[in-house]
């Protein structure tokens, strides 16, 4: 993560600034649910302080990666806003073999944001709507890392320091309805993404903005029940690009889709028809091989939504070439 020294004085700063987080963002959406999907269902509860109640820490894990999302749209929007171009780069990501392990880096994370965030060094009386988002994000990430202290501790107290995440099994990863919910949901993520970015490029009007950020959702909730499939399956996520060491933790500086630059509205909705369409053939095969119509049922579901895109993607493409004036 980027650190900053001195005090921002200049729009370029304050936005340079904003980058820097939206880059840990943009990352720990992501991050945090593998991390999830990695343990087990409503196996290690915690007493959460802020929720006052029992707790499944994947579950919580999986509510903090969305939050996380929520702060990328947030530091995007603003950034647009102030005339910049956002960062889609991303931090790297890490799986351990241990839940321990994850959870402390993940708490080791949302401390070294919170530091990011409470200390912006932003000159007084510059940029105040920057400052006091900066300070609301920031007490968010105070949460998420008491949560995953609170997380650790019952880890411990449990006697389940040393539990170990779900394993991938190479035998269901060969069947061939495993191997096309594994690229379903490579697929997921990246679509996932590319609507965040184009939702946030054209936060600013409202013809299309809330319209493409509401498809980034749908493709974060079918990433999201996809992973619990794999681990129904008897197998888990992959991480893209992800390199693992000789300890067994895996790295991935390349965890999600390469989005560069800031396309025209035309051009962006080009992009994401034919990736919708091309999801949709991987469903339309994927769903007759399933045994569990549960399962089933869930990615046909997901298929309809799907469908629901295209129609949508196909009018806006349109409307976008009919109307005068519009860039």
């Amino acid at each position: 993560m980027k650190t900053y020294g001195g005090r921002i004085a200049t729009t370029a700063g304050a936005i340079a600034l904003m980058n820097a987080a939206l880059e840990h963002e943009w990352a720990v959406s992501f991050e945090y649910l593998v991390h999830a999907y990695s343990m087990p269902k409503g196996r290690f509860f915690y007493d959460d302080p802020y929720l006052a109640r029992r707790t499944d820490a994947r579950a919580q894990t999986i509510q903090i990666g969305i939050d996380e999302m929520y702060h990328a749209y947030q530091l995007g929007i603003e950034i647009v806003r102030m005339g910049g171009t956002p960062s889609f780069r991303t931090d790297a990501i890490v799986r351990a073999p241990r839940i321990a392990d994850d959870l402390a880096r993940d708490k080791r994370t949302e401390e070294a944001i919170t530091r990011l965030y409470q200390d912006t060094r932003i000159r007084e009386g510059l940029f105040p709507e920057i400052r006091n988002m900066a300070l609301n994000i920031s007490y968010d990430e105070v949460r998420h890392a008491g949560q995953f202290q609170a997380m650790l501790d019952a880890l411990a107290a449990g006697g389940h320091a040393d539990a170990v995440l779900l394993a991938a099994d190479p035998a269901v990863d060969a069947r061939e309805d495993a191997a096309l919910l594994h690229e379903i949901m490579r697929r997921e993520n990246d679509l996932m993404h590319r609507y965040l970015r184009a939702a946030i490029l054209f936060s600013g009007r409202q013809d299309l903005g809330p319209r493409l950020f509401k498809n980034s959702i749908d493709h974060m909730r079918h990433w999201d029940k996809n992973a619990g499939h794999l681990v129904r399956m008897g197998t888990v996520l992959r991480i893209e690009g992800a390199k693992a060491g000789p300890d067994g933790r895996e790295t991935s500086r390349a965890p999600m889709a390469a989005l560069k630059g800031a396309p025209t509205r035309r051009r962006a909705l080009q992009e994401l028809l034919p990736a919708e369409l091309r999801l949709i053939g991987l469903y339309e095969r994927l769903i007759p091989l399933v045994a569990a119509e549960e399962i089933r049922e869930s990615l046909r579901l997901q298929l309809s939504l799907k469908r629901e895109h295209v129609f949508t993607q196909e009018r806006l493409l349109e409307n976008a070439g009919t109307v005068k004036g519009l860039v």
